[in-house]
């Protein structure tokens, strides 16, 4: 794969085939999934896991996907640990109910988020504590037809920020600010996070009632789209 390209692979959960999914899982993983109680969550774990385990190895050139190695860092990122000398691989994924993404690049930070766009409540007083000052009067500005669409839009372009940088929410979600309109302009980030430029954060083509957002430092890029079947 070439750094230029960024692989973006597409599922439906409820598709897979949990049986055979689970054999692909390691101990670890295993008892991992068995700590979920609610059904439904832990089918979407071990199908999720076992697809990205599969493209990785094929990626990586591995036999078996059984043998490609995932630990989690102290934020939750997953990283490979054993199954092959091609350690460039820079990958993320996200799933929002039975809609998977996984991101697949390589010597990149990457971070995907993908979000069913909910109705709720009071998406104010949760914009208030999630966006940057100027994020959020811009968005207070917006009709109120517009501004559920474009709340999902940011926070998933925030959360696929945190991804990528490895610290998720932790970071802050109000220390990384973005222009709401495209193209996406990242105004602020932690000063440990590098530049603003060394950053590039686009929204995703989703279905409708969906909103996805990729991050990813580097150069520029382009987008293949992949759907796992």
């Amino acid at each position: 794969m070439e750094r230029s390209i960024i692989q973006l692979w597409f599922a439906d959960l409820s598709k897979g085939d949990y049986t055979m999914c689970w054999t692909l899982l390691s101990p670890h993983e295993k008892r991992r999934a068995q700590s979920f109680k609610v059904v439904k969550i832990r089918q979407r774990f071990v199908i999720a896991r076992a697809i990205l385990k599969q493209l990785l190895a094929d990626y990586m050139a591995v036999n078996s996907a059984a043998a490609i190695e995932l630990l989690q860092g102290p934020f939750g990122k997953p990283y490979v640990v054993h199954g092959s000398d091609r350690q460039d691989v820079a990958f993320n994924l996200s799933h929002t109910g039975d809609h998977l993404v996984i991101a697949l690049g390589c010597q990149r930070q990457i971070g995907v988020d993908i979000e069913v766009c909910r109705e709720r409540i009071n998406l104010n007083a949760l914009a208030e504590k999630c966006f940057a000052a100027t994020e959020l009067y811009s968005w207070q500005q917006l009709d109120a037809d517009d501004q559920k669409a474009m709340f999902y839009r940011i926070w998933t372009r925030k959360e696929s920020f945190v991804k990528a940088v490895g610290r998720g929410i932790s970071l802050g979600l109000k220390n990384c600010e973005m222009s709401l309109q495209e193209p996406i302009k990242i105004l602020a980030v932690p000063n440990d996070c590098g530049q603003t430029t060394d950053w590039r954060v686009t929204d995703l083509n989703v279905p409708f009632g969906l909103s996805a957002a990729l991050t990813v430092d580097g150069p520029e890029y382009k987008l293949a789209y992949r759907y796992w079947a």
